[in-house]
């Protein structure tokens, strides 16, 4: 045997790095049949540009459904990290049928 190489008996403790995942059930909100005579809320993220596309959205939008309303907001922060505020939600969720928010780039 060569004398370099020897036989170790000795363990190592392989760590797991993953945290417990637990699962949890949610319900998705029901999709809409029809868009026509609902509430519409467009929300601006304040990136450069968005407004124009969101602008282009809600003209497509208007060309396919008559809306009973088009509710228009501008994201109080900049960004897709950046979530809406409980007050942003505020204004939207009691009012609207549907929202679009989106980012880009």
């Amino acid at each position: 045997m060569n004398p370099e190489i020897r036989k170790v008996n000795e363990f190592i403790d392989v760590l797991d790095p993953t945290a417990e995942t637990t699962v949890r059930q949610e319900k998705t909100a029901t999709g809409l049949d029809d868009l026509n005579g609902k509430v519409i809320g467009l929300v601006d993220n304040r990136k450069p540009n968005f407004d124009i596309f969101l602008e282009r959205v809600e003209k497509a939008l208007c060309q396919r459904f008559q809306f009973a309303k088009v509710v228009r907001l501008k994201k109080g922060g900049t960004g897709a990290t950046v979530p809406l505020t409980p007050e942003e939600m505020g204004q939207l969720a009691p009012v609207c049928d549907a929202v679009v928010y989106g980012i880009s780039d």
